[in-house]
């Protein structure tokens, strides 16, 4: 029987990948083709069967979880864990991975400590909604929100673009009979940039590009979604698709936040066949399980292996079915 932190963590484990997965094939789509090629409330990868895959959006919350796991409450320890882990997913060829990403990972394997590269992309971003849900003191948010931050994107714009992720989270976990307007003000008390929260209350889509890999543009993106959709989060998923542009990291933002509430119903609302050898919802739940058990008992725990000969074969097949899709935009709709 899980509590409600484990719980709350297995549902924004579960609604990020549930939105990675279904955003992902229409990634760089313009909005006005993205609208086109969308098949609601259905996985879209493998269009034939209707199967659903994950990208490093969801990889990235999973490592972090795992990261929390081994360090027990220690901040210098979650970071030499998700380092480790970083090293180890890179040298599993994964598909997808951002500049800054990977330039930090290459610092890591020459023993650079302040791996960091300058860059307010959308890295960050993906590994803070689980530490939302997992600190529950809002300066230990912010501290561990910037060591995981930092490990790959040193720009304070991604670092409060990470944090608006995790606040929100935190309140959905902790607060979550506040109104939207309450939570709002919450969150940008705890920010330390009035840019970003004035962006967060006024942010208009780009109608003809979509939504960017700058997280300034995206974290705003994935608030005005949870502000209109808070209870209709697949609404809100198909809303950001029709957006365009970066759109399975804003839908993998936007589902490991609506997931602290509706992880199950969402992953349950949408059809297909979950076609991931590892991360499946049992995998996570037992992640998840591990990650409060931890926290409980001040003791690093073994979270469930990721990795290795299952994971970089699971990654060449990803690379193949990526390169059909990608053959396949090629044709209409237009």
């Amino acid at each position: 029987m899980m509590n409600a932190t484990e719980r709350a963590l297995y549902g924004a484990l579960l609604g990020g990948a549930a939105g990675d997965a279904y955003a992902l094939p229409y990634e760089g789509l313009s909005p006005r083709r993205a609208a086109k090629w969308l098949r609601p409330r259905r996985y879209a990868l493998l269009p034939l069967v209707g199967g659903g895959m994950v990208s490093d959006d969801t990889e990235h919350a999973v490592m972090t979880v795992q990261a929390y796991a081994r360090a027990a409450g220690d901040a210098e320890a979650f970071r030499r864990a998700l380092r480790r882990r970083m090293m180890g997913w890179l040298a599993a060829l994964p598909a997808g991975i951002g500049m800054a990403t990977l330039k930090s990972i290459v610092k890591m394997y020459f023993g650079v400590r302040r791996c960091g590269t300058f860059s307010a992309g959308n890295g960050a971003a993906m590994r803070a909604a689980v530490l939302g849900v997992l600190c529950a003191d809002v300066a230990r948010l912010r501290e561990w929100c910037a060591v995981s931050s930092e490990l790959t994107h040193t720009d304070p714009k991604a670092v409060q673009g990470a944090l608006a992720i995790a606040l929100l989270a935190w309140a959905e976990h902790r607060t979550p009979n506040q109104s939207v307007d309450e939570i709002m003000a919450f969150v940008c008390a705890e920010l330390d940039d009035a840019e970003l929260c004035r962006r967060l209350r006024d942010y208009a889509p780009d109608p003809k590009r979509g939504n960017s890999g700058y997280v300034y543009q995206t974290v705003p993106a994935v608030f005005a979604a949870w502000r209109q959709y808070r209870d209709a989060p697949l609404d809100g998923m198909d809303a950001l698709i029709r957006q365009g542009g970066d759109t399975d990291t804003v839908c993998a933002l936007f589902g490991g936040v609506a997931g602290v509430r509706h992880g199950q119903a969402l992953f349950d609302g949408i059809g297909g066949r979950w076609y991931e050898p590892v991360i499946t919802p049992a995998w996570l739940a037992r992640l998840a399980a591990q990650a409060v058990r931890a926290d409980e008992t001040c003791t690093p725990q073994p979270a469930p292996c990721f990795g290795g000969i299952v994971t970089l074969l699971r990654n060449v097949v990803f690379m193949a079915v990526v390169l059909a899709h990608g053959l396949r935009r090629l044709l209409p709709p237009y």
